[in-house]
């Protein structure tokens, strides 16, 4: 049923119509010629008696009236046709409006469907142009929509970061034809490569005079011709003759740059496309780096900031599976601080703690990067050694030890001396059937070092 009021609630005001006036206009305008036809004939020497006949008169009304019928039906064969094809394609385009706005699905409406033929190099065809213009930034701007937002979707539910990282640069690449790029990340103050392709020697832009300066100022720097930069194909390595540097910003601070290269200069959409997808991009990294940091703090012992217990058997499982699987050798060592009950007595808990978390310390200065140190518990210390077979494990232990007694830890003017026990075990030159076979073996040899006096390294056998 047809409303009778207008979207804001007050009577719609009824319309006219335009070729219901250009009819009229056409008639009145045929009669009126008519009408005043026949004093033209008087000017051409026809008898006054016949131009105003009555006969005449009503003749030259009714071609009048004709002739207007006549502009009116030519009028709706080449006007209102192409107005129809015009209206009809409109209806399609306040159709898949409706649709977006409804439930979000984007329709049919691209150019293919929805433009209008152009016949003609006049007001209509111009009008016609100016329409499939209007379709063609309708449809881009669609396709934006719907990128940004599987972009969006994608990016929300990932928080691992060199996931979300390999992912993002292969989509924003994609959406702007780029041939290769770089996602850079700072993390603890430095500035790292979280993910490239098509980039030689990407691990250099880290130092890279426009990366840096889009970290510190957030701006964007676009750069032709670069030498600094080789972009790696399948068949060929060439210099970009266009690369953009965009900062990745979360409330204003830039917390990443995303650079890509092309071959060709880049398109002024491209470039607007890359804007809107480091917003959302933004905001996944954000997640994602919490979701790090959080992982972070769960691993570690909150004291001493190593691997905590539970995180570091994770990690030992993992390492006895590997060594399992390529016949590597794998050793353990155990860590016991000698006499650590009479520290506390003396100096209290507060001191306790600060002999741990310098213990801790130096024990990463003795072993090798690569090696895994975590808290077992209490004073004890677990470093996992991958690759190490009990010779190693000895020269390992026998460092730490050393660097444990020749340091001390300050308390006011008192210096506390401290020494720690060890004992270790290797596979496979130790044959065992699990890696708790492992720690109880190195357990036990730590046991023996503290019954033979402390201060001293103990070899399972």
């Amino acid at each position: 049923m047809l409303s009778l009021f207008n979207k804001t609630g007050g009577p719609m005001r009824r319309l006219p119509n335009t070729f219901f006036r250009l009819a009229t206009r056409m008639i009145g305008f045929g009669l009126v010629i008519g009408i005043v036809f026949p004093f033209f004939m008087l000017l051409l020497g026809v008898p006054r008696t016949i131009a105003f006949s009555s006969l005449f008169l009503a003749s030259c009304a009714i071609a009048g009236v004709l002739v207007g019928f006549v502009n009116i039906v030519l009028t709706g064969v080449t006007v209102k046709s192409k107005l129809t094809v015009l209206t009809g394609k409109m209806q399609e385009v306040k159709g898949s409006i409706i649709t977006i706005s409804e439930n979000g699905k984007i329709g049919d409406c691209d150019p293919e469907h929805c433009s209008v033929p152009i016949e003609t190099n006049d007001e209509f065809g111009q009008s016609a142009q100016s329409f499939n213009e209007l379709i063609a930034a309708f449809a881009s701007s669609l396709r934006m929509l719907d990128d940004i937002k599987n972009f969006t979707a994608i990016f929300s539910s990932q928080l691992d970061l060199h996931t979300l990282g390999e992912y993002a640069l292969d989509r924003v690449m994609k959406g702007t034809g780029a041939d290769a790029g770089a996602l850079l990340l700072e993390q603890e103050g430095e500035v790292v490569v979280l993910h490239s392709f098509g980039i030689r020697e990407a691990q250099a832009l880290s130092q890279d005079a426009h990366i840096l300066r889009a970290f510190s100022k957030g701006e964007n720097i676009t750069i032709s011709h670069p030498d600094e930069i080789i972009v790696e194909s399948t068949l060929t390595q060439f210099h970009p003759k266009q690369v953009i540097v965009e900062p990745v910003k979360f409330k204003s601070v830039p917390i990443a740059v995303i650079l890509l290269a092309k071959a060709e200069p880049f398109q002024a959409e491209m470039v607007r496309q890359l804007s809107i997808f480091s917003q959302s991009l933004a905001v996944a990294l954000h997640n994602a780096l919490e979701h790090e940091q959080l992982q972070k703090l769960a691993a570690l012992d909150p004291l001493t900031g190593i691997l905590n217990r539970r995180f570091g058997m994770v990690r030992l499982h993992e390492e006895y599976s590997r060594s399992v699987r390529r016949g590597a050798p794998l050793a353990l060592l155990m860590f016991d601080i000698d006499h650590f009950k009479q520290v506390n007595d003396t100096y209290g808990h507060v001191v306790g703690d600060r002999v741990l978390r310098n213990i801790a310390n130096q024990i990463r200065q003795g072993i090798r990067e690569g090696d895994i140190l975590l808290r077992y518990g209490g004073e004890e210390f677990m470093v996992i050694l991958p690759g190490a077979n009990k010779e190693d494990a000895l020269a390992i232990a026998e460092r730490v030890r050393h660097i444990v007694r020749e340091n001390v830890t300050m308390y006011g003017e008192n210096q506390i001396c401290v020494t720690i026990s060890i004992g270790l075990d290797s596979m496979p030159e130790t044959t065992i059937t699990g890696e708790m076979e492992l720690i109880a073996n190195a357990d036990e040899a730590l046991y023996r070092s503290k019954n033979a006096g402390r201060d001293r390294t103990t070899i399972h056998c």
